[in-house]
């Protein structure tokens, strides 16, 4: 099995509205996020998925949350703005831009800080 990984960022300020605690209050995060796509075999040129491809891809999906109050943006106008979520957001949203390769992309994790991640992972045993 081959992984590759890239790295962006972004930044914005959310609320968690269904928590009792200091994160209920309006705070922003330097995001971290990591993209990973995974082949059990090397494609043209001897790669798995092309970085520029898949950074094109994520970056393209992170600027739409770049400096934005997420509360704000759909979908998380509605649905709670954790890491958990925008983890399964941006992997969602990254599939839809990799088009006929996004059966490659593997995870997404979203580093709040250099200590708290969250990723969200493909399923690759359909069993489950």
């Amino acid at each position: 099995m081959y992984e590759i990984e890239i790295t962006t960022n972004f930044s914005a300020a959310h609320r968690l509205r269904d928590y009792n605690g200091k994160c209920e209050r309006l705070h922003g995060h330097n995001y971290k996020v990591i993209v990973s796509a995974r082949a059990n075999s090397l494609g043209p040129g001897g790669m798995v998925i092309d970085f520029g491809v898949l950074k094109t891809a994520a970056n393209k999906v992170v600027e739409r949350l770049d400096h934005t109050y997420l509360n704000d943006v759909e979908p998380f106008d509605r649905l709670e703005p954790s890491a958990e979520n925008i983890a399964a957001h941006l992997f969602q949203e990254v599939s839809k831009q990799l088009n006929e390769k996004a059966n490659m992309l593997y995870s997404v994790s979203i580093w709040e800080s250099d200590t708290s991640r969250a990723t969200f992972r493909r399923d690759l045993d359909p069993r489950t």
